[in-house]
């Protein structure tokens, strides 16, 4: 076992635990931390348009987390995504920088979402772009972390759509009884 691939499955872990995390300004950490160890992975691989799509990554979800509590912050966090073209155009790599960049794209959209749902279906776009991405590298430790996170990511928007019905069901029948 090489560094890359210790670094990959630490990854993989770190990518199968964010998912489940309920509050917002966590499941963002938990994206940095994925970040981090998959920019090593990248590298180590010499896949660097995906190590580079991973730093950008982990530095737009780190300028995401005070989006909730500081909405002015917002203009930061928009400055952030000139990086992604930028990205893009430097480490251009063919066709697995396509579906990267994609990624990239959706991580960012997801990311500035205050209401985790709409945040949970964008994230699930990026991760359908990195399976591209990570099949045409053939990164097995990447694609093992995208299939756990796929399962995760889906379980923890299903539990969202859940509470959320189950919410409006209350509010409606005790709307009913007023």
């Amino acid at each position: 076992m090489d560094w890359s691939d210790v670094f990959g499955i630490l990854g993989v872990v770190a990518n199968a635990v964010w998912p489940l995390i309920k509050r917002r300004k966590y499941l963002l950490t938990g994206q940095v931390l994925a970040c981090i160890l998959m920019f090593i992975h990248f590298s180590l691989l010499g896949a660097y348009t995906g190590a580079a799509v991973m730093a950008t990554a982990g530095i737009q979800a780190a300028l995401a987390i005070p989006l909730e509590s500081h909405p002015k912050f917002k203009s930061v966090y928009l400055t952030s995504l000139l990086l992604t073209p930028v990205v893009a155009w430097i480490s251009w790599h063919g066709l697995p920088s396509a579906f990267s960049t994609l990624a990239l794209v959706f991580f960012s959209l997801g990311n500035l979402q205050v209401n985790t749902k709409h945040l949970r279906i964008l994230l699930l776009c990026c991760l359908f772009c990195w399976i591209g991405h990570n099949l045409l590298i053939s990164s097995y430790p990447a694609l093992l972390s995208n299939a756990i996170a796929l399962c995760t990511s889906l379980y923890g928007l299903s539990r969202e759509l859940i509470n959320r019905n189950v919410m409006q069901s209350v509010e409606g029948e005790t709307d009913r009884t007023i």
